[in-house]
């Protein structure tokens, strides 16, 4: 069961190469429109929630899992029923995620009809990568957020030198309402990474200091955002990065060193293929995880086929249907995340209190995951 086991460090690679998914297509243009020049500073106010969010699940989870412990925190049926409604949302957003990306590399290759081909490509690796070993896929994540950090970061750097300070600054006292709202959806962003939690069954070296190593991720990673936060919007402005879709990727369009390469905008969206592909992977093997707990006999081999092929089906009929993904991915997805990341684990903390601390219902001793 070696290779089932994952690092502290690779769990952390394994959720921010995720959400720099969705945080390419959501900010700045989420925060932006309530926010204005203090979007870049809403970011680093929703770092509590985040924190928060974090010790939380963190808390629930322990060293077996959070479908082990909310299981034995309510019991079967309570923690059955729990679990339920994080599979679900966890299946939702594996559609979508498949969408945006399926979009996005239309959108980026300039021909039509190709929604469906990217689409089941994606599926594809998904089902892949879902069906094989946890650790064979951290270790990809490590490889995925250094290509992603690298790639960000050279399209950030080359843009810092246009961007404007007044867009930026001065901050007035009267912003400061605006700025402390807009970091609810800045948190639930960041929320798409609360299912990282349920693999923490597998993390191998969860020992002392662990608080300090956890903070220190959270930290820098919300440090990061806030920073490309503030370059985007030094570049394009409020107003701007407000009405286009995809800031980060416009931006990317402007990118270019004169005699060494022009319009990288194709290949930074190519690259961003890494985030959709770890995301997903991340809430498949979640989907497992809860699946081992609900249908301990059978998860392992049917529970990915089922979690990709819904996703699918979804990705291509429920979305047209009920909105587009965008407008899923803007209003919907922070709320359902901060419910499900936040309030409910804390109403969850709040019971293993009332209960007597660490005391659970139904004890029994943890098992291999995934």
């Amino acid at each position: 069961m070696r290779e089932n086991k994952i690092s502290r460090t690779q769990l952390m690679c394994l959720l921010w190469a995720g959400v720099m998914a969705p945080a390419a297509e959501m900010l700045p243009a989420l925060l932006s429109t309530g926010a204005g020049k203090g979007a870049w500073l809403s970011v680093l106010l929703s770092a509590p929630l985040v924190l928060a969010a974090g010790w939380l699940l963190a808390g629930l989870a322990g060293e077996r899992g959070l479908p082990d412990g909310l299981t034995a925190l309510l019991g079967k049926a309570g923690g059955r029923a729990v679990l339920l409604l994080y599979i679900v949302w966890a299946q939702l957003l594996l559609a979508l995620r498949l969408r945006l990306c399926a979009q996005r590399l239309a959108a980026s290759g300039g021909r039509d009809g190709s929604l469906w081909y990217f689409l089941l490509a994606l599926a594809a690796l998904l089902l892949w990568m879902g069906r094989g070993r946890l650790g064979a896929f951290a270790r990809a994540g490590q490889i995925f957020l250094t290509a992603l950090l690298a790639t960000a970061g050279a399209v950030l750097l080359l843009s810092v030198f246009q961007a404007r300070p007044e867009r930026l600054f001065p901050l007035w006292w009267r912003e400061g309402f605006p700025v402390a709202r807009a970091a609810l959806p800045a948190a639930g962003m960041a929320g798409w990474g609360l299912f990282a939690s349920f693999l923490m069954g597998a993390v191998k070296d969860q020992g002392e200091r662990k608080n300090w190593y956890w903070l220190s991720w959270g930290l820098g990673g919300m440090a990061l955002l806030a920073a490309a936060q503030g370059v985007i919007l030094g570049n394009l402005g409020a107003g701007l990065a407000a009405a286009l879709p995809s800031p980060f990727f416009s931006l990317a369009k402007s990118v270019g060193i004169e005699g060494a390469f022009q319009r990288v905008e194709g290949v930074v969206a190519a690259l961003w293929t890494f985030a959709d592909l770890v995301m997903g992977g991340v809430l498949i093997f979640a989907i497992r995880a809860i699946g081992e707990e609900l249908f301990p006999r059978s998860a392992g081999k049917w529970i990915p086929w089922a979690a990709v092929f819904l996703g699918t089906a979804l990705a291509l009929a429920v979305f047209p249907a009920l909105g587009t993904a965008e407008e899923w991915n803007n209003k919907l997805v922070p709320a359902g995340n901060l419910i499900l990341g936040l309030a409910l684990p804390a109403a969850l903390r709040a019971v293993r209190w009332l209960r007597g601390g660490a005391h659970f219902v139904g004890e029994k001793p943890g098992r291999p995951k995934i």
